[in-house]
């Protein structure tokens, strides 16, 4: 099968403190006196800048995210954990951090920061995803269910959400239940290949072959070197009786599966 969407860091802004709104003040309105020019003061020159590394919250992430991006992970993991022993309920750092663990090989170190992540925000729906992503990855799937589930309650136009819930429906042979979030998300992002391959094979296993048929090649169009959905191809073809078309999607996937 086709390899499963990849887990997805969190970006964007580190601070997530709403900004001062100013508030016009009453006293603001009323007359003001007038200051006598001795009594003004001049204001202090501003500080020279500072040669020492900016030590902030915001500063340690774009630091964290510079190394994981450059390959440099142990220093990423470090700077990471840094940061979360400065700001526990840092989500995106949390997330980042059990990416890296994941990739590393640590599944329970990983597990484990998405959990606390989660118990600070329950409702994070990436967090949920990168999870189940994880959890499926291991065949737990009852778990990885249960957050994929409640994860389209929460947004149910989430593409990930959606194409993950129906891989893991049809990992689970659970092939009609597997339809409807996979031809959501096909819909909401016609471009994602996985989501049509799937389909595919949700609609071949329900008998419903003009359906598979058309994912299976939409999917092959999609992306042309997946020898398994030109292999699913010559699987329909093969049940609606053309076997001359079915030979040669066969062949179109051994080459691809040759490279």
């Amino acid at each position: 099968m086709m390899p499963d969407s990849p887990n997805r860091p969190l970006d964007g802004n580190v601070d997530d403190q709403e900004r001062a709104v100013p508030v016009e003040d009453a006293r603001a309105r009323a007359p003001r006196a007038v200051t006598p020019a001795a009594e003004i003061a001049v204001p202090p020159a501003p500080p020279a800048p500072s040669t020492e590394p900016d030590d902030s919250i915001g500063a340690m992430y774009a630091r964290a995210r510079q190394f994981a991006d450059e390959n440099e992970p142990r220093e990423a993991v470090a700077l990471y954990r840094q940061l979360l022993a400065r700001d526990p309920r840092h989500i995106r750092a949390r997330n980042n951090l059990a990416l890296l663990l994941e990739k590393a090989g640590d599944i329970d170190g990983a597990l484990a920061e998405l959990d606390k992540a989660i118990g600070f925000d329950e409702d994070n729906v990436s967090v949920l995803c990168n999870r189940a992503a994880i959890l499926i990855a291991r065949m737990r799937y009852e778990r990885a269910e249960q957050d994929l589930v409640r994860a389209a309650r929460i947004d149910e136009r989430n593409v990930e959400v959606l194409m993950n819930l129906g891989m893991l429906l049809c990992k689970r042979a659970r092939w009609r239940e597997a339809i409807e979030p996979l031809e959501r998300a096909a819909e909401l992002d016609p471009t994602r290949a996985p989501a049509r391959y799937y389909l595919g094979e949700a609609y071949n296993h329900t008998d419903q072959l003009p359906a598979a048929l058309a994912a299976y090649e939409a999917a092959a169009s999609l992306q042309p070197t997946n020898w398994r959905a030109h292999k699913g191809v010559g699987i329909v073809l093969d049940r609606m009786g053309r076997p001359t078309e079915a030979t040669l999607a066969y062949q179109r996937a051994r080459e691809f599966q040759r490279r």
